[in-house]
């Protein structure tokens, strides 16, 4: 869809992503986001009255409309609307749109938006324990914990089951192969997008380019969080390449071997050579939260905020479930020709790595149907320059602002790029793009 009216992306701000169950393992998701919005509100010192309504994107919310706790913690008047929208990892993106579309149609002029995840604070579950009467109260339930429990009563891990809906598509993990294999990826190139992913997230760490987008947080043990977790753990691969080629493939083990892989998922795959994905060129579990403030230009102008970027159009597009990461070249090239652009008139593109292979099969997918040398781009650093999720990290509802930030930081330092696609997958086999502008 292309804007009436470009929107003003002010003020973009995240915390640290972090590995699930470390640092920010004792932040629930509200909180992370309450700090973002907190630290919108100081920098900018914008009146709690501008605020027409707070959106936020969470892929598992944990609390009933996080939006709204957020919107009563900061002391925002008890009239503003508030809502958490959920659509898995493009979550971020979604809540984003949805302030775009109301500031176009006139419904308001000025958004807090944020996307948060705290996957450490995805519950285990006893599913179907209410069904039975042995397990139907909690004292029932504890009793016959962990040994006893009546068949068709199973404890259940919802971030595993959020991977996979366990109805119509795969876990993530097992999508992301399936691509690889109808792509003919190999592990080879994989490998060279996750380490150029972990090397150029570390180099820019190291050089403080995150920092003006960062907030400081305190871990459990009192200790300050600056930089992603995920980023300065593996600084052991950046200087030791070679140890891509160790990481243990994830359907090749002593648990699944290759060929009751392809026997198992045989329905969705058109080929097969061997297998690809691994630890390593995957992302990892993460948390965190980013945000920012959406609003017409005219607004941001007015209050004299900061325009990290316009937003001058979005796209979702759905494809096949067990083709996830495909879906994101459905979303940008859709975006593209709703903008009356073609893919030479995009300068950069930030690119979500659920994994390589996803990523890859994507940029594949644009390459065969528009002639983009995606390759050439890659090795240019023109794709995820500053690295992406694979080494920075992925909190589900967190990231598609996490990849406008990379987008602002890429128009601040590059002057010759004036464009910059931004594209998420998400399980369940829908997918977002956006078109993000210099300011």
């Amino acid at each position: 869809m292309k804007l009436k009216e470009r929107v003003a992306l002010c003020s973009i701000r995240r915390t640290p992503f972090a590995q699930i169950a470390k640092a920010l393992g004792h932040y629930p998701a509200e909180k992370l986001g309450l700090m973002v919005a907190e630290d919108i509100l100081a920098r900018t010192k914008l009146d709690k009255k501008e605020i027409d309504g707070v959106i936020v994107g969470e892929g598992f919310p944990q609390a009933p409309n996080s939006a709204r706790i957020i919107t009563n913690l900061l002391g925002l008047p008890d009239e503003t609307p508030a809502l958490t929208v959920n659509n898995n990892c493009v979550s971020a993106m979604e809540a984003a749109a949805d302030a775009a579309r109301r500031i176009n149609v006139g419904e308001g002029e000025l958004y807090l938006v944020i996307g948060e995840e705290s996957q450490s604070s995805m519950p285990f579950t006893v599913k179907n324990a209410r069904t039975n009467k042995k397990t139907a109260s909690l004292d029932k339930l504890k009793k016959l914990l962990p040994d006893d429990l009546p068949d068709g009563v199973e404890v259940r891990d919802t971030l595993e089951d959020g991977l996979g809906d366990g109805e119509t598509s795969y876990g993530m993990h097992v999508t992301a192969e399936i691509v690889a294999q109808n792509y003919n990826l190999t592990r080879e190139i994989s490998d060279k997008l996750a380490y150029e992913s972990f090397k150029r997230a570390y180099n820019a760490t190291q050089e403080g380019k995150y920092r003006p987008y960062m907030i400081p947080v305190k871990d459990d043990q009192g200790e300050t969080l600056q930089d992603d977790e995920a980023v300065l753990l593996r600084k052991g691969i950046v200087e030791n390449p070679g140890r891509m080629e160790k990481a243990m493939l994830l359907f090749d083990n002593p648990v699944m071997k290759f060929e009751d892989f392809k026997k198992k998922y045989a329905k969705s795959l058109q080929k097969s050579h061997g297998p690809t994905v691994t630890i390593f060129n995957a992302c990892p579990r993460s948390d965190g939260a980013a945000g920012m403030i959406v609003t017409s230009e005219s607004k941001a102008k007015k209050l004299g905020l900061q325009i990290d970027a316009y937003l001058s159009g979005y796209r979702m597009k759905g494809v096949d479930p067990n083709n996830m990461g495909i879906g994101q070249a459905e979303a940008s090239l859709a975006l593209i020709e709703d903008l009356g652009l073609k893919i030479d008139d995009v300068d950069q593109i930030e690119i979500h790595e659920a994994f390589a292979a996803t990523a890859i099969g994507a940029l594949e997918e644009i390459k065969k149907r528009t002639g983009l040398d995606w390759e050439k781009k890659f090795d240019e650093g023109r794709i995820n320059a500053y690295g992406g999720s694979i080494a920075i990290g992925h909190p589900f509802g967190a990231t598609g602002i996490r990849l406008m930030a990379n987008a602002a930081m890429v128009l601040k330092d590059h002057k010759d790029v004036n464009r910059v696609l931004i594209t998420a997958c998400a399980h369940g086999g829908v997918a977002g793009a956006m078109m993000i502008e210099r300011a």
